[in-house]
């Protein structure tokens, strides 16, 4: 009871001394106003499964089977996992450590040895002195650092806090995993309408030269032409082979990210049937803070560093620890517990650092440094950030006017094809005003289909710079694996 008594008094006055912990204040962030371009206030839209809005029912079944297989996510979440075991280990130093502890010892002392008549033992009749001895022990052991300085508890609020930065490293990871997989997608999509096109292109240049060479049997026009017309059929027939050859790479990378050996892509709405959404949400600039992963992981990475710095600091003070001991020891089996064979110890001991070259102090200089760096790596982040966002919502805006523009430019080079070609069957014109409509005609149809994909491309990476709500719900659905 006395022992019993003098611990509680000993914890009674731990819980008593101020902590040295660490403390820290939220960073002044130098916010703007508003965006450069304005955006709709549907932020609600942030919440939402947002790739649903493109209308395209096998894009929403890659998302959801990446979500699931993804090894870049599954990654992540066995690092969360690692990190909360981490923390546990961390935590565990806050406690006593009690360890049992059975021996059995048999020992044989020597006769030739100095003073061995006089060395306790016990008389056999022969040598006078019993010269083997059993010895029989148990006994439960305390080790106890006793946290005065608050060093165990700025290991576990560092140790904490690098958990959180793990979780939303693993929400920056579905959101990696879902727009990579929507672009990788849309990128498909645009690859197979440029195909589309390229062989529309190929089969009517065959036409035409199919044409030019019956033109020329007949007297009619020049080798030249049919020449030109042959130059034509091989830049569209070229244009097959690259797409045809690029076609089943980005299958290869779409499928590895779903993670999934590389295989076929089954295919959903053509490009141009994309549905695009009715609003472009933003929000403020602040609501980014707490909304993008990476910005809160960095933030989380800077109390963790700051906790270091206490951590570090409290090697300076002495490092106080309780011992006990309490069990049995007695040379006879039979005799092990009863009340003549308990023992017991306990005390406290204090470890101070008289001398170590500096290097404690260097350690708290070094883990100040990381600190800092931890800082500058947080205002960089939360700048990238907004440019991102800018630049999202300028790439959203000028990409729906550039697929206007494209599509207007088509109409009119399809005419002109029309009328170029009307009049050079008539006579009034050269093959070459023919030649020349046909190849600005091609390349203003590949880049529609570029614009249009590099527009839903836009969205995806708007939605993935603003962080909504909805990576909780796509969390959800990674771990539910």
């Amino acid at each position: 009871m006395d022992i019993l008594m003098r611990v509680l008094h000993i914890l009674a006055l731990a819980s008593l001394v101020g902590c040295m912990g660490p403390h820290y204040d939220a960073q002044f962030v130098d916010l703007p106003d508003s965006w450069r371009l304005e955006a709709d206030e549907a932020t609600t839209l942030c919440n939402m499964r947002w790739w649903e809005q493109f209308g395209d029912p096998v894009l929403d079944e890659l998302i959801f089977v990446a979500l699931g297989n993804n090894q870049d996510l599954k990654i992540a979440i066995s690092r969360v996992c690692q990190y909360h075991d981490r923390l546990i280990i961390t935590n565990s130093a806050l406690y006593p450590s009690v360890n049992g502890n059975a021996s059995f010892t048999r020992t044989k002392t020597s006769l030739a040895a100095p003073f061995a008549a006089s060395s306790g033992g016990i008389p056999d009749g022969v040598t006078g002195f019993k010269r083997i001895n059993n010895d029989y022990q148990v006994f439960l052991s305390l080790n106890w650092e006793l946290d005065f300085w608050g060093r165990v508890r700025s290991a576990s609020e560092a140790a904490y806090a690098e958990l959180l930065a793990q979780v939303e490293t693993r929400r920056a990871v579905v959101v990696t995993v879902v727009a990579s997989t929507a672009n990788a997608y849309i990128t498909l999509r645009g690859l197979d309408s440029q195909l589309e096109v390229s062989k529309k292109t190929l089969k009517s240049r065959i036409q035409s030269l199919k044409l030019a060479q019956d033109r020329f049997e007949l007297g009619e026009t020049s080798q030249i032409e049919v020449r030109q017309a042959e130059a034509e059929v091989e830049i569209a027939a070229i244009r097959v082979i690259q797409l045809e050859r690029d076609i089943p790479i980005q299958e290869n990378l779409l499928s590895v990210i779903l993670g999934q050996n590389p295989r076929d892509i089954i295919r959903g709405k053509a490009i141009e049937d994309f549905e695009y959404p009715m609003t472009i949400p933003a929000g403020i600039p602040s609501e980014l803070l707490v909304r993008r992963p990476d910005i809160m992981r960095a933030e989380d990475t800077l109390i963790a560093a700051n906790a270091r710095v206490s951590e570090a600091r409290a090697l300076f003070f002495p490092k106080i620890t309780l011992t006990g001991i309490y069990g049995s020891e007695s040379a006879k089996l039979h005799n092990l517990f009863t009340s003549p064979a308990e023992m017991w110890q306990y005390g406290l001991s204090a470890v101070q650092t008289i001398f170590d070259a500096g290097k404690t102090l260097y350690q708290v200089e070094e883990t100040k440094a990381l600190r800092n760096q931890a800082l500058f790596a947080y205002r960089q982040t939360i700048l990238q950030a907004f440019r991102e966002v800018n630049d999202g919502l300028v790439a959203t805006r000028m990409n729906q006017k550039l697929v206007t523009e494209h599509k207007i430019q088509v109409k009119v080079l399809a005419d002109y094809l029309h009328l170029a070609t009307l009049r050079y069957n008539e006579g009034e014109i050269d093959y070459l005003n023919v030649l020349d409509a046909e190849r600005s005609l091609f390349d203003s149809q590949l880049d529609l289909v570029q614009a249009q994909a590099d527009t839903f491309t836009a969205v995806v990476n708007l939605y993935s710079a603003l962080g909504g709500g909805w990576v909780c719900d796509a969390d959800t659905v990674a771990l539910s694996d």
